[in-house]
């Protein structure tokens, strides 16, 4: 049984803590930006989503641990950076909140722990000393839930990828982020901008690395619902952010009239998504 950390009305105050984490990670991840381009991308790929808008009625907690995450990327990038204390600082504090909200998050800020601690060894301990935590309260939690534990039928297993009983296998639910009414509809097109150059940049390579590891968590995992692929899509949204940035600056400055035009379309797109699916 679910159990609802938050009270519903948090969700809108977890839904805009989660859009400036959003900007915060953008700046980070991708520094030097106009600001209007980071506003136009936000809107479209995260304010209009309607799995968004799902996490901001129905899982306050789940929110805002994708929140927390996204701080704890602007936070990240901003260490590697410049080696602040309080960067730091705030990367730690604001993970370990944020896997005690969503457990599964864990996999997206475990390889960025560890290269900030490899990077900068004054921060082991305080990783180490939050990581010790948070196995113990895995641990507690485990002992005192372990009745209804092992006798829960679906545990992890890789079969799930490929089929279940009594829904879609996980590899046709996986790829929904990447393109799909509950998510995105526009999104696929940045593909087609993206380039190698960019995921050059340490941060993202690393942030690279979680997305895969967590799409390897969720590739067993039986239940798989929208709301709980928000970590994932928001961390692809952060590494498409270059592309989109490309097309905002030579689309405006080349052509831009049929820019402004695409960029409507795709509000549009997703005004009409957000109205007739919900997840």
């Amino acid at each position: 049984m679910e159990v609802v950390l938050l009270p519903a009305w948090a969700g809108w105050i977890a839904g805009a803590f989660t859009l400036l984490g959003f900007d915060a990670a953008l700046r980070a991840v991708s520094p030097g930006v106009y600001a209007r381009s980071r506003y136009v991308y936000v809107a479209i790929t995260l304010m209009l989503s309607p799995v968004f808008s799902s996490a901001v009625l129905r899982s306050p907690e789940g929110l805002a641990a994708t929140g927390l995450l996204l701080w704890s990327i602007a936070s990240f990038g901003c260490a590697m950076d410049t080696g602040s204390w309080r960067q730091g600082f705030t990367f730690v504090l604001t993970g370990f909140l944020a896997v005690l909200l969503e457990p599964a998050i864990i996999f997206l800020w475990a390889p960025m722990a560890v290269v900030l601690a490899s990077e900068y060894p004054r921060w082991r301990v305080a990783i180490a000393v939050l990581g010790v935590l948070g196995a113990a309260g895995w641990m507690w939690g485990y002992a005192a839930n372990a009745e209804a534990l092992w006798s829960h039928p679906k545990r992890w297993s890789l079969n799930y990828f490929f089929v279940k009983s009594a829904s879609p296998p996980n590899a046709a639910l996986l790829w929904r982020p990447v393109a799909h009414p509950f998510f995105c509809l526009p999104l696929p097109a940045l593909f087609l901008l993206f380039k190698k150059t960019d995921v050059t940049l340490y941060a993202r390579r690393v942030l690279l690395l979680g997305l895969v590891l967590q799409m390897l968590y969720f590739s067993g995992v039986y239940r798989l619902e929208p709301v709980q692929l928000l970590p994932i899509y928001v961390g692809l949204l952060v590494l498409l952010f270059a592309a989109w940035d490309r097309f905002y600056a030579y689309g405006r400055y080349f052509f831009p009239r049929l820019s402004v035009a695409l960029m409507a379309l795709a509000m549009l797109i997703q005004v009409v998504a957000l109205i007739f699916f919900h997840t």
